[in-house]
This record gives C-alpha cells, sequence and structure tokens, in this order.
C-alpha cells in the first residue's frame, strides 16, 4: 500500500486506497482485497499478496477478476519471492498479473 500511495503522489494523481477492504456482492458473496486503488477515474485496482503456498487461491481470483470485469493488468497477485519467469508464465497461464515483492513497484509504476 504504501508503495503505491508513494507512486500516486509522484505521479500527481487523484485517489482513493484502502487495505483490507471488504465488498459483498448482491447474491451475498463477500470477497476482502489486500489493496484497491481509484486513481485518476481509471478502472481500479486490486492487489492481493501472497506468500507461501496460492496456487490453491489462484480460480478464485480468476473468477473475482472476471466478476469485475477487470483487465489481467488491474488485478494483481503479488507472491513473495516469484522470479522473473514465474511471473511471466503464471500471468499467461491465468489471466491474472502475477508479480514479487520487487517486481510490484515496476508494474505498478505502468498501471497507475
Amino acid at each position: 500500500m504504501m508503495q503505491s500511495l508513494k507512486i500516486i503522489q509522484q505521479k500527481k494523481r487523484a485517489f482513493s486506497i484502502a487495505r483490507s477492504m471488504k465488498v459483498q456482492f448482491a447474491n451475498e458473496d463477500l470477497h476482502e482485497f489486500d489493496v484497491f486503488i481509484l486513481a485518476n477515474g481509471n478502472l481500479p485496482i486490486c492487489i492481493e499478496c501472497k506468500s507461501g503456498e496460492f496456487r490453491e487461491s489462484i480460480a478464485k481470483y480468476t473468477r473475482l477478476k472476471k466478476r469485475l470485469n477487470l483487465p489481467a493488468s488491474r488485478f494483481i497477485l503479488c507472491v513473495a519471492g516469484l522470479n522473473a519467469e514465474e511471473e511471466l508464465g503464471l500471468s499467461s497461464m491465468h489471466d491474472l498479473t502475477f508479480v514479487s515483492e520487487s517486481s510490484l513497484v515496476k508494474h505498478l509504476a505502468t498501471v497507475l
């Protein structure tokens, strides 16, 4: 979240940002986003942070991205320890954006 704020402030964008935001859909489905960003009136950016085993959650996030009608670049799974090859492979395979903690800022700079 702090890295997002830094980029947004550097670019002098209007924004809203929330951490641990809960969203309940009309059908009573409840989801929590680790970080949810609205910047400059653009589509939101959702960031989910994972460490350890994350693969069992991929299908859930793919469905949620589709439900929110977001492009893959704006639904980010930040997974600790991924290397560049894993990021690329997982991103192309699952239509989500996978980044590591070290590549998150670079990706955010491109979408904010």
